[in-house]
């Protein structure tokens, strides 16, 4: 059914004007931050973000949304600009909505219709920026929430000859199978299925003896440790020049040490939780 009104409502969509599907993104933007310390809170209690990082991701959401706003404004004709048609979003639950919102934005911006599959662990989260984007004038039926598990909802909509495009945030092994199955398929004009994913790797930080040691130990800390380290982009393999290594990990050590877990709801924590008990194991 959900697949079916995205069908239905893609040509709507589609003939909306790209200045007026801008300002619907603009004002998705407004509502976002009118509604800064509610997503806070959920991002808290759902995700386990500090504070600070709850604050940055909120902002970034928003930022999303006024950049797409200004790319379809100032540089989209739907003339010379066609879309895709249904296009598949899948997000993670370390940006639950950040990314979450980014995608949306993007392949609405281009007018497209969107089925936004959030990460099961955040799903009060991805309900919220759908409300916002709802109360913000996205017809209803051209953005759907389809919240549960990826080996059955999202496997289930990125199956479906239906599906114009996907955009996929999340584990390399899951973005390789996205691949091969959306690889066998073609469009009715004989084109790709495109598929757009962002997925991890092995970050690594090379430090020589020039390097300040104090600057070191802060860049470590921040990239390794922030979001409890569940970032695609978070330190990984940190290589140390043979003479600098003892006293840089010492100092290192230290600061690590200094470090306070615990509950993300309170101002003195400086690393929150891991998102659930497999993520621990």
């Amino acid at each position: 059914q959900a697949l079916q009104n995205a069908v239905n409502q893609a040509p709507v969509w589609f003939a909306t004007p790209p200045q007026e599907r801008a300002a619907i993104l603009q004002r998705a933007a407004v509502l976002m931050e009118d509604q800064m310390q509610q997503l806070i809170g959920l991002l808290v209690r759902e995700a386990g973000k500090t504070f600070s990082n709850a604050i940055a991701e909120v902002r970034e959401a928003v930022d999303f949304l006024h950049y797409y706003a200004g790319q379809v404004r100032d540089d989209f004709d739907n003339e010379t600009h066609r879309p895709l048609g249904p296009v598949v979003c899948i997000s993670p639950w370390n940006f639950p909505l950040a990314i979450f919102t980014g995608q949306i934005a993007a392949a609405l911006a281009a007018g497209n219709s969107v089925l936004a599959k959030p990460a099961e662990q955040t799903s009060l989260i991805a309900a919220q920026g759908i409300a916002i984007l709802l109360e913000a004038g996205v017809p209803p039926g051209v953005v759907q929430l389809l919240p549960g598990r990826g080996e059955t909802v999202g496997a289930q909509l990125t199956a479906d000859a239906r599906v114009r495009g996907v955009m996929f945030t999340g584990s390399t092994e899951v973005a390789t199978l996205l691949q091969r199955n959306i690889a066998t398929r073609l469009d009715a004009q004989g084109r790709p299925i495109p598929l757009i994913a962002e997925t991890g790797g092995m970050n690594a930080m090379i430090v020589d003896s020039s390097a300040l040691t104090e600057q070191v130990v802060v860049d470590v800390l921040a990239s390794a440790f922030d979001s409890a380290g569940q970032r695609c982009s978070a330190l990984r393999v940190l290589c140390l020049q043979d003479d600098i290594a003892e006293h840089t990990l010492k100092m290192l050590r230290g600061a690590m040490a200094e470090c306070r877990m615990g509950n993300p709801g309170r101002l003195t924590t400086d690393i929150g939780p891991v998102i659930d008990s497999e993520a621990k194991a």
